[in-house]
């Protein structure tokens, strides 16, 4: 797939919503987020998901892989995963899937494993995410609420990295 001039949407969900980045190239980002949905539903977070497919149109769809070998995704989100790609090959939409260790493996190189390192090498090239950094997380702490942004971002730029 030819990457040039294409918008990309890549989606993570998670225990209390999902984030989400859609770029237009490895280095501009178009709109990102963090959406909480508050009782946590699927059908809730599919609908908003559905919403802003439909409004932006990418070309292609990326999303996390929750059957990872050393993935701690949750069933619903598991579950989830599977309707947001299936409803993204409904409307005709290429998906693609990186779990956490293929993240891992391409942040590796730029000497980041963890998702606060990654976070880190994510802020040096997108200033405009400063103001969402994430605070470094204590084990006693749960995790930053914009987390889940660089989650998104660093599943689109391993596909970037994997696909230029």
């Amino acid at each position: 797939m030819n990457t040039k001039n294409k918008v990309v949407f890549a989606v993570y969900p998670n225990a209390n919503g999902f984030g989400f980045v859609y770029m237009e190239n490895a280095r501009k980002l178009l709109d990102y987020g963090a959406v909480r949905i508050n009782p946590i539903s699927n059908r809730k977070v599919l609908e908003k998901i559905k919403r802003t497919l439909e409004y932006f149109r990418p070309s292609i769809v990326i999303l996390l892989d929750p059957e990872g070998k050393t993935s701690r995704t949750g069933n619903r989100v598991k579950e989830l995963v599977k309707k947001i790609a299936a409803f993204a090959v409904e409307i005709n939409l290429p998906v693609v899937q990186y779990s956490r260790d293929q993240i891992k493996d391409v942040f590796q190189q730029f000497g980041a494993t963890t998702k606060y390192g990654i976070s880190q090498i994510l802020l040096k090239e997108f200033k405009e995410l400063e103001t969402r950094a994430p605070k470094e997380r204590k084990l006693w702490m749960s995790e930053d609420r914009n987390m889940i942004i660089f989650d998104a971002l660093s599943l689109v730029i391993t596909w970037y990295y994997l696909n230029d």
